[in-house]
């Protein structure tokens, strides 16, 4: 099985076709380092960051386009070689690969997963530990990515011929590049999509925001809170299905903001049915 994925860089000096030679070269090898980074994974079921043995899947680098500046990714994968994907049945395809790239490299960035892998995540067929500690791996790289970014164009788009998988700009720049604790203490109602024991990492729905959001249960966390945060991922999976099954729970958190003051991680400190039952 095999993909093309089109880096489209667009503004400043792509409009004329060229890019800075060191900014645009950083862009691509961010854009390939994630890339290698996530796929890695899906071959080997491991999270690495160096000493990578890419078996199951290339990643080539084929031609550059004129009009903007186009760079085109050629990416060969064998599902049966791939630990993560070959475990996945049906799911097994080109079309996976791409939407788990695509969810990678977007919740670096800020921006919602594709439906599909938070469906998988919620019913544990991918783990949840893994996919958190996976956007935090390729970080450095899609910070790489943004070098070029009001350094000789003002955006990049990654594109496959399904879909767009993601949008690089000035405002994703500004995530990347941004980590602020608050340690200001919050509260609020949210539905745990999922959880890894492990890792005690998992997504939680935010209802304001629409969308899921990572989080962290903290080590002082007592089990109370533990076994509110997996009462609610089976009401969360429920609701999913129609029932109408209230599926929050009230949680107490700390949070990791960017400097455009986006929530990009939480810490869960506390957690209970209720709201008012996080005083007692």
């Amino acid at each position: 099985m095999s993909f093309l994925m089109k880096a489209r860089f667009s503004g400043g000096m792509a409009e004329s076709h060229q890019l800075p030679a060191y900014e645009g070269a950083q862009s691509l090898y961010g854009i390939s380092r994630s890339a290698l980074i996530t796929l890695n994974y899906l071959a080997e079921g491991r999270v690495r960051r160096r000493d990578f043995s890419p078996r199951g899947f290339q990643i080539n680098l084929i031609e550059s386009r004129r009009g903007s500046f186009e760079a085109i990714f050629e990416i060969i994968t064998n599902p049966g070689m791939m630990t993560i994907v070959g475990s996945l049945g049906a799911y097994a395809s080109a079309e996976f690969v791409e939407k788990f790239l695509a969810s990678t490299v977007r919740r670096s960035v800020g921006e919602a997963a594709d439906p599909t892998i938070e469906e998988l995540e919620a019913i544990d067929s991918l783990n949840t530990g893994d996919t958190s500690a996976l956007v935090d791996a390729i970080e450095p790289a899609m910070r790489s990515a943004h070098t070029v970014i009001n350094h000789g164009a003002g955006a990049i788009e990654l594109l496959t011929q399904r879909a767009e998988l993601a949008a690089l700009n000035a405002a994703t720049k500004q995530y990347v590049w941004s980590s602020i604790p608050d340690d200001e203490i919050h509260e609020k109602l949210l539905g745990i999509a999922s959880y890894n024991a492990n890792s005690r990492e998992g997504r939680a729905f935010d209802y304001e925001l629409g969308k899921t959001i990572p989080f962290s249960i903290s080590r002082d966390a007592d089990r109370t809170t533990v076994a509110e945060i997996l009462k609610s991922i089976t009401s969360y999976a429920l609701r999913r299905e129609g029932d109408t099954l209230r599926s929050s729970v009230a949680v107490r958190y700390t949070r990791v903001l960017s400097a455009d003051d986006r929530v990009k991680k939480i810490k869960i400190l506390k957690a209970r049915h209720e709201l008012l039952d996080l005083n007692n």
